[in-house]
């Protein structure tokens, strides 16, 4: 089984941020960044579409809703629900094209950071859209 084979449908199911309204939020913005959690749309600053893969958008999401919280392989695979534990690498390799679509400068992350033997975060304030 693929390691995010069961991630899409259980994020997209509660991929809803509650604000303090208890509305679910319809995504979220993150340095000039805005990802529609229904549509599954992530857009840029100047309003170009990014593509996402199931697995690209089930992080983003993960790291959205954790922000510059540092989030481990393993505690990503848990939220996934990946079952596989031989698919631990597979999650650098999904961060590693997420950074390429969403940081400007390429080899100095600004946004999608690692700290070393602990795992990923995302170094920004995110905002719910209502």
């Amino acid at each position: 089984m693929h390691p995010f084979a069961a991630a899409t449908q259980v994020l997209h199911s509660s991929s809803a941020h509650h604000g303090e309204s208890g509305q679910a939020a319809k995504g979220f913005r993150f340095a000039g960044w805005e990802l529609h959690t229904r549509s599954r749309k992530l857009r840029s600053c100047d309003g170009q579409e990014v593509g996402l893969t199931k697995t690209e958008y089930a992080l983003l999401l993960i790291l959205l809703k954790h922000p510059r919280k540092i989030m481990s392989r393993d505690s990503i695979m848990d939220m996934t629900q990946a079952e596989d534990k031989t698919y631990d690498r597979a999650i650098d390799v999904q961060i590693l094209r997420l950074r390429r679509k969403i940081e400007s400068r390429k080899g100095a992350p600004v946004l999608l950071k690692t700290k070393r033997s602990a795992g990923y975060f995302l170094d920004t304030e995110v905002q719910p859209l209502d």
